[in-house]
């Protein structure tokens, strides 16, 4: 990619979509070694961006907050810039400590009482996702020694040798995010997934010292990291490394040429730590601490790759009207998994890279994980004319070129209008409605758009696929139950890119006419909510006379905060909307401020009502 020739404001946006891929979806849509160059780029650029204060993504239904934010890493791609964050720092003759950096989900792991209270997802990093339940499945311990607060920060990873490893030839860090976002069906296959411990907030008790020794040695990150293993915590470290110009060299190549092959969770470098706390706040406080911070950084490998033959180009149409390429390719085996497609991005590249079928091809997975094109290892004046389509896949319009994608300017295109629908029930935890069912439905006639989602009947779901009597009646109730939202959800679940309920406020979008009457492109989520609005107004305006928009709920004085857990007699949306009718505040978990836990089972091992009572 050619980022000097794109603007700051490109380069955002780029950036932002490719978290909300990784962090949200879990589907990754640039390699990463393309997205630090893009980061990098923008530092040079334009180094005080807003979007540097952001550290994962905050598209996230049940909040939860972090005490202490949940920051990213610094990076290094060599040695000797590890060696150079060492000088820097004036930190030559401390001791480190070194950790596998695994791609997974990463997550915070609150005790308190020595009793294990909530479990939640990095998500912005201020704000992450509450995901406790999946402590009944996964080896999280439920008990710890101390009897204060305590929190322990990991990642949930799949290992490679489950049988849920490589489904597809997905990333397992995919499957492992789709696992955990599940709600009901396939919950018991979350005892595949591993959490692993490397970071200890709060004070310890240990075996491994001497009582009066505790408050010194707890001050060292060596025997927090015992602490982990005697409270039956998966934790994986090296420790006492000291002149690093030797040791790390050394140990870096054993895990290039062994250790990220033989390994069982995929990982994407390695993390190197100073091992004395004490120093912590003291590196941070030289420098601005609002990404990372400077006590420790990743060290990342290079891509692995491997040529193959091209052997087709496949075109989709995405849900904006894009078409975009994937390369379909002779299989190869990258980092343990069969790769056999990959993304080409958009049109331009395509036409950059003057591809053939039966060209010989460079693949890579850039940091062990995603599969990407890297490079046409044959050469061609132009690219062959089978490759490039000239008609929509989906409606056979003829397509034209738009910035650097082909795009299909047809409205009534089948592809666009199905994938909106599947966006919009999606976001409204329709549960009823998987994707197959939306594709069902509009094969038969009886969806077209989102509107008409709204004016299905029972009749309308009559010799339907995969609609039984039980479904129709459950799929009714939830279309039902979700016509009435807020003016942010309403946008959200229109898909507009990097346009959703935080925009809303950003912006200062309150009402419907605010949104309708919207001109301002000071912001780039300001100028994409204007180009939507002028292509889809009319749409816009039938959907509004089809969903009630609310106005957000006011706390009041004397409201009461309400924690629920367990199933209810309708779905969580539902019955937080009842709390909030009744002018109180849901809360995500038991805490001091909680005043009313509602429960399915008084008589349940929910760790929520073990809290409360």
């Amino acid at each position: 990619m050619k980022t000097e020739k794109m603007t700051t404001e490109q380069i955002v946006k780029k950036l932002y979509e490719a978290k909300e891929a990784y962090y949200s979806l879990g589907e990754p849509i640039m390699p990463d070694d393309e997205f630090d160059d893009l980061e990098d780029n923008l530092k040079k650029i334009d180094p005080g961006n807003e979007y540097f204060k952001l550290v994962g993504i905050g598209n996230i239904k049940e909040k939860v907050k972090h005490d202490v934010p949940m920051l990213s890493l610094s990076k290094a791609k060599t040695v000797e810039e590890v060696l150079g964050w060492v000088e820097k720092h004036n930190i030559e003759d401390e001791v480190f400590i070194i950790q596998p950096k695994i791609d997974g989900l990463s997550c915070s792991v609150v005790y308190e009482n020595g009793k294990l209270s909530l479990v939640k997802t990095r998500g912005d990093g201020s704000i992450g996702q509450n995901i406790t339940h999946i402590s009944n499945f996964v080896n999280i311990p439920k008990v710890v020694k101390d009897p204060i607060k305590i929190e322990v920060r990991g990642e949930l990873y799949l290992p490679k040798n489950t049988k849920l490893a490589n489904p597809e030839n997905k990333p397992l860090r995919n499957v492992a995010v789709g696992l955990i976002n599940r709600k009901d069906a396939g919950l018991e296959n979350l005892r595949y997934i591993h959490f692993v411990a490397y970071q200890v907030l709060g004070q310890i008790i240990t075996d491994s010292v001497a009582p009066h020794l505790l408050q010194e040695v707890s001050s060292y990150e060596n025997y927090k990291l015992k602490w982990l293993e005697e409270n039956e915590f998966e934790a994986i470290w090296w420790g006492g490394f000291s002149k690093l110009q030797i040791s790390l060299a050394t140990f870096f190549e054993e895990y290039l040429e062994k250790f990220r092959d033989s390994w069982l969770y995929e990982s994407d470098g390695l993390v190197i730590t100073v091992n004395n706390n004490k120093l912590w706040d003291k590196i941070d406080s030289r420098y601005e601490v609002s990404h990372h911070h400077h006590y420790n950084i990743a060290l990342k490998p290079p891509s692995q790759g491997k040529e193959t033959i091209l052997e087709g180009v496949e075109w989709n149409v995405s849900r904006q009207g894009k078409v975009i390429p994937v390369a379909l390719v002779r299989p190869i085996i990258l980092g343990g998994t069969t790769v056999s497609r990959c993304t080409l991005n958009n049109y331009e590249n395509v036409l950059n890279l003057k591809l053939h079928i039966g060209d010989k091809v460079l693949i890579e997975r850039a940091g062990d994980v995603i599969p990407f094109f890297k490079e046409n290892l044959s050469t061609h004046s132009e690219c062959g004319k089978d490759i490039i389509p000239t008609h929509c896949p989906s409606c056979d319009i003829e397509l034209k070129v738009g910035g650097v994608h082909l795009v299909c300017g047809n409205s009534l295109c089948k592809e666009p209008q199905v994938l909106k629908i599947v966006h919009w029930v999606r976001n409204c935890e329709m549960e009823q409605f998987s994707e197959a069912s939306v594709r069902a439905l509009f094969n038969a006639g009886k969806l077209w758009d989102i509107v008409s989602l709204y004016n299905l009947d029972k009749d309308d779901f009559t010799g339907v696929s995969g609609f039984a009597s039980s479904k129709i009646n459950n799929a009714l109730d939830q279309i039902e139950a979700t016509k009435e939202m807020t003016i942010g959800q309403f946008v959200d679940r229109l898909g507009i890119d990097l346009v959703g309920e935080k925009a809303m406020k950003k912006l200062g979008i309150t009402t419907i006419d605010q949104l309708l009457n919207f001109n301002d492109s000071t912001f780039v989520i300001g100028r994409n909510l204007i180009e939507f609005l002028k292509d889809n107004k009319t749409f816009v305006n039938q959907l509004l006379q089809v969903v009630i928009i609310k106005q957000p709920q006011e706390v009041k004085m004397g409201s009461k905060n309400v924690c629920m857990t367990g199933k209810g007699p309708k779905t969580r949306n539902d019955l937080i909307v009842d709390i909030q009718v009744k002018g109180d505040q849901f809360v995500d978990h038991v805490g001091k401020g909680t005043d009313i836990l509602v429960c399915e089972d008084p008589n349940s091992n929910s760790s929520k009502l073990q809290k409360a009572q």
